[in-house]
């Protein structure tokens, strides 16, 4: 419920422009940074966003480069956003679907979804075979109380398939976000029972319990999550670009940004060797 909170809070408090972290965030168009074995070639697909603007992220140098305002949204705020192994992306509020063009962040409403399968705070297609690179996609979101669904994403019909389950210290609810990827597995941010910090977990890809990692990431609010050549990448509201670990779970700053992040994705065919 904390994220819920926190978009309650933006929406009541400040208008658009102002939720997307004071307008147009810290991006540059540099994508080349130079070395002594040549320049290194940002290709990296991770992207996020803030309310209302959409962002590539630079894996080279951490930036956030503005792709343009999401233009459709209207008022309400983007939660989550996903991208599937051909590169289509889409995304989601509290309670409808979106397509979204990645060259220009404009925004088209696929479905108003249904009253019983609403709060949603994450979205990612997930492979149907995390081993088989010819295997399909499927567009998944976790809720605001931890149940895990499908998404139909050509009519917005949403299907439970399970749960994030509970630990020892409580309950396990989505606090964000959630990506799969074909050869790491599915990882999701998620806060546990009623500690300040989130935790990285491990989801099992049949009955989607989620395992939270070591002792949590350090950092709350983490609303977005990629993954790019060997390093995931944590969104925190505070306009954190962070590094979580997939063994600990531990986040370290890699940028801090004047953005607001309120979601991030990357593509299910992501390179997996750093």
């Amino acid at each position: 419920m904390r994220r819920l909170a926190l978009l309650v809070t933006a929406l009541t408090a400040c208008g658009p422009a102002d939720r997307n972290g004071n307008g147009m965030g810290s991006g540059s168009d540099a994508a080349v940074q130079p070395t002594g074995d040549g320049p290194i070639v940002d290709n990296s697909q991770v992207y996020a966003h803030s309310g209302g603007v959409l962002y590539r992220i630079d894996t080279t140098t951490y930036e956030p480069v503005m792709i343009g305002a999401m233009a459709g949204l209207g008022t309400t705020s983007l939660t989550d956003l996903a991208i599937d192994k051909n590169n289509n992306m889409v995304g989601i509020t509290l309670d409808s679907l979106y397509s979204i063009d990645s060259s220009n962040g404009t925004v088209t409403l696929v479905k108003d979804l249904s009253t019983s399968a609403r709060g949603f705070t994450s979205l990612s297609y997930i492979p149907s075979d995390l081993n088989d690179p010819n295997s399909t996609d499927m567009l998944v979101s976790a809720n605001d109380q931890g149940d895990v669904f499908s998404i139909d994403p050509a009519t917005g019909d949403a299907t439970k398939l399970g749960s994030y389950g509970s630990v020892a210290d409580g309950k396990v609810i989505s606090s964000g976000d959630l990506i799969g990827v074909r050869g790491l597995g599915i990882y999701a941010t998620v806060n546990v029972g009623s500690a300040a910090n989130d935790y990285l977990a491990k989801i099992d890809p049949t009955t989607w319990k989620a395992t939270p990692l070591g002792t949590g990431t350090g950092f709350p609010n983490i609303f977005g999550l990629g993954f790019w050549a060997g390093k995931i990448y944590g969104f925190a509201s505070g306009g954190q670009v962070l590094q979580i670990d997939a063994n600990t779970g531990a986040g370290t700053v890699l940028k801090s940004s004047t953005v607001m992040w309120f979601g991030a994705g990357v593509s299910t065919d992501a390179p997996i060797i750093e």
